[in-house]
């Protein structure tokens, strides 16, 4: 993902899904300009951003024969 703006550059920022990152940074853009506020800009971080829990971390396998015991 090639950095899109001042502000996102240091992240390693996930988003929800493909479609949403690219409205993300259109909306970025229309951030750094001033054509919407900071409050809309967070509005558009949530929406878009994947929080910490929806990330895809892997879990501990369980033992089989904890399982099946």
């Amino acid at each position: 993902m090639a950095p899109c703006s001042k502000f996102f550059w240091r992240y390693n920022v996930k988003y929800k899904s493909d479609i949403l990152e690219t409205i993300h940074e259109n909306a970025i853009a229309n951030f750094e300009i001033g054509a919407i506020s900071q409050a809309r800009m967070r509005e558009y971080n949530e929406m878009c951003l994947a929080q910490e829990d929806e990330t895809d971390e892997v879990e501990e396998p369980v033992a089989m024969e904890a399982v099946t015991a």
